[in-house]
């Protein structure tokens, strides 16, 4: 059986990548009737985390997010 995350990692990936891969990884969670998605941009020059939360903002299904307590990651609360 395939064990479902909460979190998706995005080191490594490009913009289109990243937005691509946070916007199924939302609708997975939604699908799986999850609360919360992590995303782990982590600190680099910051820009991950600016399109993590780009993306989350226009998201239907997210209510708000926030930063985890490392700031290496952003949790988004969702909302049905």
């Amino acid at each position: 059986m395939d064990e479902q995350k909460i979190s998706i990692d995005l080191h490594g990936m490009r913009a289109q990548e990243a937005i691509q891969a946070i916007n199924e990884h939302i609708i997975k969670c939604v699908n799986l009737s999850y609360s919360q998605v992590r995303i782990v941009h982590g600190h680099g020059t910051g820009v991950l985390k600016k399109i993590t939360e780009e993306v989350l903002d226009s998201s239907d299904y997210v209510n708000k997010y926030y930063p985890d307590h490392n700031f290496s990651s952003t949790i988004g609360d969702l909302k049905y």
